[in-house]
């Protein structure tokens, strides 16, 4: 299987057939679950990911590339426009915890290319969003990237490292902006 998969991929036009005829079909399958009712769309999701845990909500115009490395804990919150791009070749997966909250059209890129391969070569690395955090409207997070537990990324933030526990990121490319404060502490 190993040497099948491997000539396939050695062959880019294959490659990019293969590709081709699997993004027409994931694209009917999301075109039927956006006109889907929001408990028809949620149960087909719990039944496609790798894991989904109880009291997940997805909006309309959610697009996983690859449904099966996808792994959600419970209580998260997908709003439209999410987008969660992992990588086959590399079987780079996307991990979100419990209690998350994923804004309007936050994007997840756990795939890529290496720039310095001649054939732009495909990289992945795995994205693990930790329990309790917020993933503000419109971020980009990368390869390779982890937010710790609690942590805040603004809206637009691009994360290409990974973001300490309780703090809150942002900027392009995202950096910590401060610790958060607990709603105990007067300050």
């Amino acid at each position: 299987m190993a040497s099948l998969e491997d000539s396939l991929w050695a062959k880019p036009r294959t490659k990019r057939m293969l590709n081709h005829a699997y993004v027409y079909a994931i694209q009917l399958l999301h075109f039927a679950l956006d006109l889907a009712p929001w408990f028809v769309r949620n149960a087909a999701w719990r039944m496609l990911l790798a894991e989904c845990g109880s009291g997940v909500y997805f909006d309309h115009r959610v697009y996983v590339k690859f449904p099966r490395l996808l792994s959600m804990g419970h209580d998260v919150s997908v709003n439209r426009g999410a987008e969660f791009y992992c990588s086959l070749r590399d079987r780079s997966r996307i991990r979100i915890g419990s209690n998350v909250r994923i804004a309007p059209n936050v994007r997840f890129h756990a795939a890529g290319h290496d720039p310095d391969h001649p054939d732009f070569a495909d990289t992945g690395a795995d994205i693990v969003v930790e329990d309790d955090c917020w993933i503000g409207a419109g971020a980009l997070v990368l390869q390779g990237v982890t937010i710790g537990r609690g942590s805040v990324v603004a809206a637009g933030s691009v994360v290409t490292r990974d973001v300490p526990p309780f703090s809150i990121a942002g900027g392009v490319p995202a950096r910590t902006l401060r610790a958060r404060r607990s709603p105990h502490d007067p300050g």
